[in-house]
């Protein structure tokens, strides 16, 4: 009987991908003075950055993250001072998330670092063309059913 080659499975790939992925960003961010930012946070901090102000419900739709796992998420950031919850004004029992002045600070210095890591990256595209890899990492990352 012939031994599966789990190391060429594409979920072990993208996994391994990821944390190499994840470790190349960690390295850029310490390189420019930022040690207290985890790539977990990307789930909260990217929606916040295209539209700040967004309610749990909502920030966790985005995020593909459930509620309870992004409260615990959110915790987190929230103790290292780059999201503030206030009062959602037309509902006083919920809340809004906004990004800390720390936060926005942050902005520019993520965009170099993730531009920095897309290019290098790119390159190691088939022929330089990249859109066949983003178009599939996108349907599969937005993918709502079960393989059948």
């Amino acid at each position: 009987m012939a031994t599966r080659q789990w190391r060429n499975d594409t979920g072990y790939l993208l996994n391994k991908a990821a944390r190499r992925w994840n470790a190349m960003f960690l390295a850029l961010l310490r390189d420019a003075g930022v040690d207290d930012i985890r790539p977990s946070f990307g789930a909260v901090l990217v929606p916040l950055f295209e539209e700040d102000g967004l309610r749990l419900g909502e920030l966790a739709r985005r995020a593909g993250l459930t509620k309870q796992t992004l409260t615990t998420l959110i915790r987190r950031i929230e103790a290292q001072g780059y999201v503030e919850r206030r009062p959602d004004p037309r509902d006083g029992r919920a809340a809004q998330l906004f990004l800390t002045r720390k936060a926005q600070a942050l902005e520019p210095i993520l965009i170099r670092i993730i531009e920095t890591l897309d290019r290098s990256t790119r390159k190691l595209g088939q022929g330089g063309d990249f859109t066949p890899i983003a178009d599939w990492l996108r349907a599969m990352s937005d993918r709502k059913t079960n393989p059948k």
